[in-house]
């Protein structure tokens, strides 16, 4: 009689399916940006029909130009809290989320402060001017950071207070370090 021997090795469970969680969240995001899921959801879904939004290998990607080119107010909530940016009056003019220096309001898509222009501005330069300086801004965007400047003067002079500050500091200890002396000789 024959007598089948079992293999010591175990037959292994086929792996399970992976299930990818999709990054859309619609009830969380209109958590976020004050609104319904079924609005957000529309709002992605035009955003996504203007290729301002999309997901790429599972992770969500957003447009430069998003925010500008929002048309609704969920839109623009939406795009922002996306980017990582916290709103402001103007459509130019964001923050990025969190403190200062990174809670700063700037130009939408640059580097540039609101600060900065704020300088040029009680400088006594006008739109065109500074557009000369810095080709790479749109008048618009120049006339959204002035504006937003005139609107929240207190919270800008106090912006370039501290930078006044910091930069002193810094140059205090460059020259206690002798550093000052060595970039100056260059």
């Amino acid at each position: 009689m024959a007598t089948m021997l079992k293999s010591p090795l175990k037959k292994k469970a086929p792996p399970k399916p992976q299930v990818k969680k999709s990054p859309l969240d619609f009830i969380g995001w209109a958590k976020i940006v004050g609104s319904t899921p079924d609005e957000v959801e529309a709002a992605w879904n035009d955003l996504k029909r203007r290729s301002l939004v999309s997901v790429r290998q599972g992770k969500l990607a957003i447009s430069a130009e998003a925010m500008i080119r929002a048309h609704t107010d969920i839109q623009r909530r939406l795009a922002s809290h996306l980017s990582g940016y916290e709103l402001t009056e103007n459509s130019y003019i964001v923050r990025y989320a969190g403190p200062p220096p990174r809670g700063l309001p700037m130009i939408l898509n640059t580097r540039i402060y609101v600060e900065y222009i704020a300088n040029y501005f009680r400088g006594g330069w006008g739109v065109a001017d500074i557009q000369r300086d810095l080709p790479q801004l749109k008048p618009e965007q120049i006339e959204a950071a002035i504006q937003y400047y005139l609107n929240h003067r207190e919270e800008i002079e106090r912006d370039i207070q501290r930078s006044i500050e910091i930069y002193e500091e810094n140059l205090q200890r460059q020259q206690r370090m002798g550093t000052w002396e060595k970039l100056m000789k260059r």
